[in-house]
């Protein structure tokens, strides 16, 4: 008989903290058992970690779980480029496929532009007589 549990809310949220603290990236998404809301006693969170630009890989996949370590849950990290999720997106030898398919969404990025510039001030101009 295997027990399941839920990932609590605050643990998911410190782990995806301190994976933005280290990493900055793109998008995190949630996949797997805890994504289903399966979880055991003897699983672990999977995080499909997407980032753009220029990072040397081992290191900062380091120190993502270094960062990690003491979070309360064992956490698998898939850290991929938006290169790698065009070219591996329909291939379901890898992980990239069910994790874009059956996965949740648990951060994106802010667009840097739009909180540089503010909303829109299309309409600031346009006052009626």
């Amino acid at each position: 008989m295997q027990i399941q549990r839920r990932l609590s809310k605050e643990i998911l949220q410190k782990i995806v903290q301190r994976i933005v603290e280290v990493a900055q990236p793109d998008r995190i998404i949630l996949f797997g058992s805890a994504a289903r809301g399966e979880i055991g006693p003897h699983n672990d969170v999977d995080l499909l970690v997407v980032k753009s630009g220029e990072f040397d890989y081992h290191r900062l996949i380091g120190d993502i779980y270094m960062d990690l370590h003491g979070v309360g849950q064992a956490v698998d990290i898939i850290l991929v480029t938006p290169e790698q999720i065009e070219r591996y997106r329909d291939s379901f030898c890898l992980v990239i496929a069910p994790a874009l398919k059956e996965g949740m969404e648990v951060y994106r990025r802010q667009e840097v532009a739009h909180w540089v510039e503010g909303p829109s001030r299309e309409n600031e101009n346009n006052h009626e007589p």
